[in-house]
């Protein structure tokens, strides 16, 4: 980026720099006040902008555990849609019927699992977890630490793959 030389400079006073555009110097301090007010209308502004941004982002945030409890019945569903035809196709021989039976065990115990973790979603006290969550930090500082250090070290390995 080039700057340019005039910047800043009123260009009415034949090219001389002794009046800033920008500058308070030489204003009455009455102007002063009102650039103060303006500061305090514009932080308001922020403020408010700040305020709402958090408000959709608190409202977002309050549909998420739907979201997830949904999203886990799904999958639980079709698990337990995909394991029936595997029910039907098995084979004649006792291998494959082992073989339909584990995976059937396997699948159940998952889309079991999946839809348990939807109920407690959907009936958990969030404010309830959160301060026990709070309390646990507060009392037990580098367990906790240990354990967030250690849940990020599996998360991060399971997104690498």
């Amino acid at each position: 980026m080039e700057r340019s030389d005039n910047a800043g400079i009123d260009l009415n006073t034949n090219g001389e720099q002794s009046s800033f555009q920008n500058s308070d110097v030489g204003r009455p301090s009455s102007t002063i006040g009102d650039s103060d007010a303006s500061v305090t209308a514009s932080d308001s502004g922020i403020k408010g902008r700040v305020k709402n941004v958090a408000s959709s982002v608190k409202d977002k945030a309050s549909g998420l555990p739907a979201l997830i409890a949904d999203g886990l019945e799904a999958g639980a569903s079709a698990l337990r849609q995909n394991r029936a035809p595997a029910l039907e196709t098995s084979g004649s021989g006792s291998a494959a019927v082992t073989t339909d039976s584990s995976i059937t065990a396997v699948t159940d115990t998952l889309a079991t699992g999946m839809q348990s973790s939807a109920d407690w979603i959907r009936e958990a006290d969030l404010e309830k977890i959160k301060s026990g969550v709070e309390k646990q930090v507060k009392e037990h500082p580098a367990r906790s630490l240990l354990v967030a250090l250690g849940a990020g070290y599996l998360i991060g390995k399971a997104l690498r793959r």
